[in-house]
């Protein structure tokens, strides 16, 4: 038999939300299954199953980690941005591409 993972939503509003899990031979019999285990008594508006071997999992957490700063996308991210927007054109002028500051911004100057 074959383990299957449930995701239900109360409300149609909710979003599919992971309820158990059920054992069945096929999906149809799942369905029924879960239909008479999880949603009998009108608990919710829409379910589904999938079974557990078609889930998968991210085995390598760094994945997640970021090498750029994209503090810019936080609130917090605006505190100090005087200072990060200094740094970034000290390293520019270090590498060689500080007279980048030095061209035209289109609009503006242009008579």
């Amino acid at each position: 038999m074959a383990t299957y993972e449930v995701f239900g939503r109360r409300k149609w509003e909710d979003n599919l939300e992971h309820c158990g899990t059920v054992h069945a031979p096929d999906h149809e019999t799942a369905l029924l299954l879960v239909r008479e285990t999880h949603f009998r008594h009108n608990e919710g508006v829409e379910y589904a199953v999938v079974k557990s071997e078609h889930l998968h999992v991210m085995d390598d957490p760094s994945m997640l980690e970021r090498t750029v700063d994209m503090s810019y996308r936080l609130q917090a991210g605006f505190s100090g941005f005087r200072e990060k927007r200094q740094k970034a054109r000290d390293a520019a002028r270090e590498r060689g591409r500080g007279h980048l500051q030095e061209l035209p911004v289109p609009g503006k100057g242009a008579k």
